[in-house]
């Protein structure tokens, strides 16, 4: 496995100050964060890395320690990376202060039930004549609400126990020579929990999916993205 550079991660030159460090991480947090990309495996990696990343570029002293003896270096500091998903989703929060809807107005854990924004937006197609005259469209859409049963854990009753392959730490780690690699546990995706059994209700996914459909009014005249 090869170690990443923070800096490549982050998009940014090992000259750029904090205001382009910043600068770079807000994109790049906003592009990758879970509620945008839900599912997608490789974009919740790619936000724990550049989480990951921020956390010690935006800090002097973990800086210079990291520009100087890389990642070893930190861990020989004491510093031992994020411990899971709460400490990631701090970090977000700390910089954006619940910003776009990710997360509350005041500094939180992240719950399961965050995974599941009330928000949501439609785009619809009408005709010409539709657009002029206006006209009635009934609308089909799906959303996923927590299950109250397993709160969202996915596990029966929500009990789940320690990981057994990363042990709690919600990382793994390689020795490679005098270096120490690690990565995020693929058993448990760095929460250092897993599911003892499946809850019944939702079949282990945590969550429901709710289909509903409602009727919109069109007016006379609306134009393209009204």
């Amino acid at each position: 496995m090869v170690e990443l550079d923070y800096y490549k991660l982050l998009e940014v030159e090992k000259s750029a100050d904090q205001k382009t460090i910043k600068r770079a991480y807000r994109k790049l947090a906003m592009q990758y964060h879970p509620d945008r990309n839900q599912g997608d495996s490789e974009a919740e990696e790619k936000f724990k890395a550049i989480n990951e990343a921020y956390e010690v570029l935006s800090d002097d002293e973990k800086r210079r320690l990291y520009d100087r003896y890389g990642k070893e270096g930190l861990k020989r500091s004491g510093y031992q990376g994020f411990s899971g998903a709460d400490d990631i989703m701090d970090i977000f929060e700390d910089l954006f202060g619940g910003f776009g809807g990710f997360g509350g107005s005041s500094r939180k854990r992240r719950q399961p039930t965050d995974s599941y924004p009330l928000d949501m937006e439609l785009q619809m197609e009408v005709s010409f004549k539709e657009a002029v005259f206006g006209t009635k469209k009934e609308v089909e859409y799906s959303y996923k609400i927590p299950c109250d049963d397993c709160g969202s854990t996915g596990a029966k009753d929500g009990e789940l126990k320690r990981c057994t392959q990363c042990n709690g730490q919600g990382q793994v780690f390689m020795r490679q020579g005098f270096m120490t690699f690690s990565q995020t546990c693929p058993k448990c995706h760095g929460s250092g929990q897993e599911v003892s059994q499946k809850c019944p209700t939702c079949d282990g996914n945590g969550y429901k999916q709710v289909d509903e459909k409602f009727e919109v009014d069109i007016p006379e005249g609306i134009d393209s993205k009204q």
